[in-house]
């Protein structure tokens, strides 16, 4: 089978894809600290240590907290590389793209320069640095707490979770049946790419892999959408009525409170540390 190419970079990609998915609900049964807290009190924490963040000024008292994600992905034995490439990859970098306007426009004290063209020359304020720092650490901790939050949460789990805490069940439905369709949209992908990568013999040009993209694209559309009545018909045929249900029943013990407990008083110090600092 080639592997070369534009399609064999895309069955690659999509297959990738589909196992990181999968590993990702196997995490939630590693025997760690935060898959052992009742769903909904770690809902409850991460969410308020999210805001904290967002409420936060300082760096030094951002960075505390980003540190404090990684110390809990520890104690629940997520793989930390692993865990590091998908908080600091992705949507922090597109944090640092929309954060380098303001190293040049903000005013302030310059601390550093460079010479574009005779008679251009762009100049990084002190205000405009920390501006940038300060958007990219925030969203560095946020991201790494959300992060926390799925690898250690079955998605039912998540979803159940969020009905406890009164989100609208309509918003509740429309993300769990969005989670589901695009694994299922992702495995419907991976496998029309395998079909024509098995029966391609040698290698295509770049005209035929897009006639070929276009082709594809209008069966995929046609194909998701017959598979998206057919899921919810399957559904309604086994007695879905909007609600989302599991067997687990869930259950607040004393760990559960101590953890919480303590991430409050975390968040409380911070604030006041941060409050301090000013």
């Amino acid at each position: 089978m080639p592997s070369s190419g534009f399609v064999g970079k895309t069955v690659s990609d999509i297959t990738q894809a589909l196992e990181r998915s999968i590993f990702s609900e196997e995490q939630a049964r590693f025997p760690g600290l935060l898959q052992q807290i009742d769903p909904r009190v770690k809902v409850l924490a991460l969410l308020a240590l999210i805001v904290v963040v967002a409420l936060l000024r300082h760096i030094p008292a951002i960075v505390a907290v980003y540190f404090l994600g990684l110390a809990l992905a520890v104690a629940s034995r997520l793989p930390l590389g692993s865990f590091l490439k998908r908080s600091l990859i992705g949507i922090p970098l597109f944090a640092i793209l929309v954060a380098l306007p303001s190293l040049f426009v903000m005013p302030g004290q310059q601390v550093a320069g460079f010479q574009l063209t005779e008679g251009i020359r762009f100049g990084i304020s002190d205000n405009g640095l920390h501006s940038a720092a300060l958007l990219v650490t925030r969203v560095a901790a946020s991201v790494t707490l959300a992060l926390l939050l799925v690898f250690t949460t079955h998605w039912a789990d998540l979803l159940q979770s969020l009905r406890a805490l009164h989100v609208p069940q309509a918003f509740v439905m429309v993300l769990g049946m969005t989670y589901r369709y695009l694994f299922l949209l992702l495995r419907l992908t991976n496998d029309m790419f395998l079909a024509r990568t098995s029966r391609t013999i040698g290698r295509t040009t770049g005209g035929q892999d897009r006639r070929w993209m276009a082709a594809t694209g209008g069966t995929l559309v046609g194909k998701s959408l017959k598979m998206s009545e057919d899921v919810y018909m399957a559904m309604i045929s086994r007695g879905f009525a909007g609600e989302i249900r599991t067997i687990d029943r869930f259950k607040t013990s004393d760990t559960d409170w101590l953890f919480a407990g303590i991430i409050v008083t975390i968040a409380a110090l911070a604030l006041m540390i941060d409050g301090g600092m000013g």
